[in-house]
């Protein structure tokens, strides 16, 4: 889903790094001054602080998202997926600039951001919002713990000796029961990492479904499925020989927790979605040529 020009509201701009990334103080410190000389408050946190050594206000992520209008995420993709999940509940727009090796979700190139952000302050410039899962781990009917994840939550065994059996339904009913090395639970933004990695199907990003994949399944006929983004997936571990087994989620491959046959693990839609800006950045298919030399003669 695509929104076009926005209100020009845009009071304070948060700027997101991973720590020492290289290219950060080439790009951050001339976006600051450009901020600064329209007005605009900026807000650092502490890895872009670390690398940029200049007179503005230091915070948390957590912060920085909650008091922002904007967040620039200045790396990879790994890094878009943090500071996605803090931002997708309070919708705030985030603008991921590469300087990561990438860069599918962190699209836009530094040079291009940088001459961009005139109109970007100017309320010209556009959002895709994404679909995001909500993830909980429930004993009992009591919630033991939640997530948000952009790209996927995967539920996968431990130990290497052997695979584990995972009971899903769907709305309720029995869809399989997989056993596999894991299942993923991904969103179309996330058909194009461990999904795509593992055999499943490339998903534009703005339907609005989840994919279920099982990781290197036992059994043969069990493939990938995609169901209504509606739907509430809920998967249980099954016991081994009568006693609990332990399998571990993960949450964009950055969140994990392990879980038991006592767990029933819950994704479901989120009921808030990423709001990615874009700036000349290319359609997906173009990146998918680019990025992932998809359907491109060799």
């Amino acid at each position: 889903m695509i929104s076009g020009s926005r209100a020009t509201n845009i009071r304070t701009v948060g700027l997101a790094s991973a720590r020492a990334r290289p290219g950060t103080r080439e790009f951050a410190e001339p976006l600051i001054a450009k901020l600064r000389r329209v007005g605009v408050e900026v807000l650092l946190d502490g890895d872009t602080a670390e690398s940029c050594p200049v007179d503005c206000r230091r915070c948390s992520r957590e912060e920085l998202v909650a008091e922002s209008d904007m967040v620039v995420v200045m790396g990879g993709d790994g890094l878009l997926l943090a500071v996605a999940r803090l931002a997708g509940p309070a919708a705030v727009p985030v603008l991921g600039v590469d300087l990561g090796s990438f860069g599918f979700l962190a699209a836009a190139r530094p040079a291009v951001a940088l001459e961009q952000f005139d109109r970007i302050l100017a309320g010209d410039y556009q959002v895709q919002e994404r679909l995001m899962i909500s993830v909980e781990v429930r004993r009992d009917e009591q919630v033991t713990a939640s997530f948000a994840g952009l790209n996927d939550a995967v539920i996968s065994r431990i130990y290497p000796r052997w695979m584990v059996r995972l009971d899903t339904h769907i709305d309720g009913e029995l869809v399989a029961v997989y056993p596999a090395d894991g299942l993923i639970v991904s969103t179309p933004t996330g058909s194009t990492a461990y999904n795509l990695s593992a055999g499943g199907p490339l998903v534009e990003p703005g339907l609005d479904c989840l994919i279920l994949n099982p990781i290197s399944p036992h059994t043969l006929y069990l493939r990938p499925l995609i169901v209504a983004a509606h739907s509430v997936v809920t998967v249980t571990v099954q016991e081994r020989h009568g006693e609990a087994e332990t399998a571990r989620l993960s949450v964009d491959g950055q969140e994990d927790v392990e879980v038991t046959s006592q767990d029933v693990v819950v994704i479901e839609r989120a009921p808030f979605r990423a709001q990615l800006v874009r700036i000349n950045s290319g359609s997906f298919f173009e990146r998918l040529h680019t990025k992932l030399r998809w359907g491109l003669e060799r």
